[in-house]
């Protein structure tokens, strides 16, 4: 039975074993969950693009195509990183480390471990908050049925072949210019169209690159098509680095470039592609490898040009931010100091632009920024468009959660003069630094971060 309030969670079961197959099905039906099952990992990949599950739970060793590489396949496609996904082994098999953390296995589970402790395990795994992201670009996926592995093999090697190109051009990350000319070039080879436009979503500066075989559309067509979405007056000034007089077509492709940590680094937005599907098909296959060159390109850009700060707050920039970051480390260990990091969140700020429009929402990140720079020193960063983060040098937890409660109350006030603040959702968590390197800072930053207020 369906628990109360529990939505139907689809589970896909993959596994040579009928007997497996049967048992795990009703395992997963009698707890309330949706299952479909398949009977190898080439028709696991068919029944997973068709069923689109939450969770899979796929056996190690099957004919045809084993779990780790059924794995490997469907994390290639940035949009499944959510889904959980379990993997069974026998009594003999063993995963190697580094597979076992590259595969993209979420957890393990031994076929002979006691039945209680497999249903138990199981069970508690299905229930984890696991789920397909239902965002466009699940629409966007339209996969024939693969017939044979050298299909599955065929399709691997066109993907990781142009990723590979487009992180070579990270050899012109000098010129920005070059390195949107280069993947210009390479859609040409690949995709017929008319114009294609290269957006870069900084909190520095946005940068907007046009190239195609005629005329171009006029910037101000561009950035409408932009509005439709993302707010771009949540950006600083942006910059235009092409010309163009002409209307934008009403049949384009647009694509949103994400980083590994879920945050918009920009755009590519094709006009009058001739076959839509296979173009966005190419976009969401190199999605991942764009979202690589773009953060380069932008670490890059700020370097150059010295824009340490985001130029609507006037917090550092994250490029100056790690440099911050890391100078706060070295201080700390020399001088033997704790080091805490105040992770401020606003959950719901493009619902905010929607309703009140990008000129508040403006107002209202300066005065949160000049709230948050008063208590750590300047030592503030913008880490994306909706998140900031304090440093707080010799602060332990005790402290850090009094400074997070004085800032509650200071963003209490603002709303005491315009009712409209109210609205803001805000999130605080702690970030406590236990002798990790910045690397590992940075990971545990775009984590949830080590206590929630």
């Amino acid at each position: 039975m369906l628990a109360e309030g529990r939505e139907m969670k689809k589970v896909l079961v993959v596994d040579d074993s009928d007997v497996w197959r049967s048992y795990l099905k009703n395992l997963l039906e009698l707890n309330g969950y949706s299952v479909e099952v398949a009977r190898d990992g080439l028709d696991g990949l068919n029944k997973f693009f068709s069923f689109l599950p939450d969770v899979v739970i796929v056996d190690h060793v099957m004919p045809k195509l084993n779990g780790i590489h059924f794995t490997r396949f469907i994390r290639s496609f940035s949009v499944f990183k959510r889904i959980g996904i379990l993997m069974l082994t026998g009594a003999d098999e063993t995963v190697s480390p580094f597979w076992a953390k590259k595969s993209g296995v979420n957890a393990f589970v031994k076929k002979t471990a006691p039945q209680e402790d497999i249903e138990r395990a199981i069970l508690a795994f299905v229930a984890q908050p696991y789920a397909i992201e239902w965002t466009r670009e699940i629409y966007k996926i339209h996969i024939e049925p693969y017939g044979e592995l050298v299909d599955i093999l065929d399709e691997s090697l066109k993907k990781a072949t142009l990723m590979d190109e487009i992180l070579s051009y990270a050899s012109y990350i000098f010129d920005e210019f070059t390195v949107f000319r280069k993947i210009y070039e390479l859609f040409l080879e690949l995709l017929e169209f008319e114009a294609v436009y290269f957006v870069v979503a900084s909190l520095s500066r946005m940068r907007i690159y046009g190239f195609g075989k005629g005329e171009l559309a006029a910037p101000e067509e561009v950035k409408r098509v932009l509005e439709m979405s993302s707010d771009l007056s949540i950006y600083s000034p942006v910059e235009e680095h092409f010309q163009g007089s002409r209307k934008m077509s009403e049949n384009f492709v647009l694509e949103e470039i994400f980083s590994w940590y879920d945050e918009l680094l920009g755009f590519v937005l094709f006009e009058n592609p001739k076959f839509v599907e296979v173009t966005q098909k190419t976009l969401l296959y190199i999605n991942d490898a764009l979202g690589n060159l773009f953060m380069l390109v932008n670490d890059y850009y700020n370097l150059n040009k010295g824009l340490e700060c985001d130029g609507i707050t006037g917090t550092y920039t994250m490029t100056f931010f790690r440099t911050k970051l890391a100078s706060s480390i070295d201080f700390a260990v020399r001088n033997d100091l704790p080091v805490t990091l105040v992770k401020t969140r606003i959950v719901n700020l493009r619902e905010f632009v929607k309703r009140y429009g990008g000129t508040l929402a403006n107002e209202f990140l300066k005065k949160l920024s000049e709230i948050l720079q008063e208590f750590s020193q300047e030592l503030v960063g913008r880490i994306k468009v909706d998140e900031f983060c304090n440093i707080l040098i010799g602060a332990k937890s005790k402290r850090s959660q009094k400074t997070v409660d004085d800032i509650k109350n200071r963003i209490s006030s603002l709303a005491e003069k315009d009712e409209r603040f109210a609205d803001v959702r805000i999130e605080f968590s702690l970030i406590e630094w236990n002798g990790e390197s910045l690397g590992e800072m940075i990971e545990k930053i775009y984590s949830k971060g080590d206590m929630e207020l």
